[in-house]
């Protein structure tokens, strides 16, 4: 499969740059990628999206490192960065609940009507990864008929390497529904994106390291 889409993981405007140099073709841009990636700053958003204007910028919606199950406080904190990020030019949006390994149906709802009122597009990241298996399909369904367009994903957990994970991946991008972008990540590299787009039979891929 030929690769269209190399979205970087970047949290600075230096690496925004330097991976678009590189090559990648799609940026998402968060602080703190040693925690999973946090909000950046408001800084960051307004340099970054100046620095790559001419790729999409997809940026992380996400108040603190740990879990994904956010009280109500951290969830009106999203939903000012959501504004915050359309005030400022953002286009595209990254987030995700989830509780108890199930999707947080309302928080999620919550969200993603607030960023569709703000005429941003909505991705989940790898909070995915954190619901039950048996479970995900149903998701996947939800999420398109929400108009989420992209699931970022490992396959599974992040400690286990993404290359044992092939078979898992597989399913997700065989069993989604036909408008959401299975984008697999965590482990993706300039070294083994094509090989992992051959196998899976996809066109986008993402890393850190993906340029």
């Amino acid at each position: 499969m030929t690769i269209t889409i190399r979205e970087a993981a970047v949290d600075s405007v230096e690496a925004a740059k330097q991976a678009r140099r590189k090559g990648a073709n799609r940026i998402e841009l968060s602080s703190h990628l040693e925690l999973g990636g946090l909000t950046p700053d408001t800084r960051t958003i307004i340099d970054t999206l100046m620095a790559v204007e001419d790729v999409p910028v997809v940026i992380m919606v996400r108040p603190r490192g740990g879990d994904f199950a956010y009280d109500d406080a951290e969830l009106q904190q999203m939903q000012d960065s959501l504004q915050q990020i359309a005030d400022l030019g953002g286009q595209y949006v990254t987030f995700g609940v989830v509780r108890n390994h199930q999707l947080d149906f309302d928080a999620m709802m919550l969200l993603i009507n607030h960023a569709h009122e703000l005429h941003l597009e909505v991705i989940m990241h790898m909070a995915f990864d954190h619901i039950a298996q048996e479970s995900q399909q149903n998701v996947m369904q939800w999420l398109s008929d929400h108009h989420v367009k992209r699931i970022l994903t490992h396959g599974g957990m992040l400690e286990t390497p993404i290359t044992d994970l092939l078979s898992e991946l597989q399913t997700l991008v065989n069993t989604s529904p036909p408008d959401l972008t299975i984008l697999p990540g965590g482990g993706v590299t300039v070294a083994n994106a094509q090989r992992i787009a051959n196998t899976l039979g996809v066109t986008e891929v993402h890393g850190s390291k993906i340029v």
